[in-house]
């Protein structure tokens, strides 16, 4: 987490102005009280109302809660936000944060806009895939580095690299 929010705090202090007021407002819609203070009562509240209900989580609250203080101060908010607004995913077999490398479903990501079926590596390496509906499982640089080929070169391109990781998978 220590990188999203390195991240975050860098968008932050080259943003402009109304970027940053935007996030103020975020922070003061959860913040009803003005006690500079987000409780984990009032995340809950907010996430449930907000229909964020993905990230309603006590676990991943206490992720956001870089000092342990209980609460989560205007920095740490400022983390949801940017979680929220860049659509992170969580991992669909155990349901945590994803925070780096990931793996996904390379015709779902390219099917869907909504959502794609994400992976951590150990949900990964335990095969907690294989009643999804599709085998091209892809880690999240692989799909990148392929869908900017794609890009570059039409649509012509094909998934060798991908192709083959199913293959030695055993999936076709």
């Amino acid at each position: 987490m220590q990188k999203i929010r390195q991240t975050v705090m860098a968008y932050y202090d080259t943003g402009v102005e109304e970027h940053k007021q935007l996030t103020k407002d975020f922070f003061d819609s959860m913040d009803a009280n003005r006690d500079g203070k987000v409780s984990l009562d009032k995340y809950l509240q907010f996430l449930c109302e907000q229909g964020y209900t993905h990230l309603k989580s006590r676990n991943f609250f206490n992720e956001l809660d870089r000092n342990h203080d209980g609460t989560l101060d205007f920095e740490e908010v400022l983390s949801l936000y940017y979680i929220i607004q860049t659509e992170r995913p969580f991992c669909d077999g155990c349901d945590v944060f994803l925070k780096a490398l990931f793996f996904t479903c390379a015709e779902c990501y390219e099917k869907s806009s909504s959502h794609s079926f994400n992976l951590c590596s150990e949900c990964y390496s335990r095969r907690k895939f294989t009643n999804h509906q599709h085998n091209t499982i892809v880690d999240n640089y692989l799909l990148l580095a392929h869908k900017e080929r794609k890009t570059h070169c039409g649509s012509e391109v094909s998934y060798s690299i991908i192709d083959y990781h199913a293959s030695v998978n055993g999936e076709d």
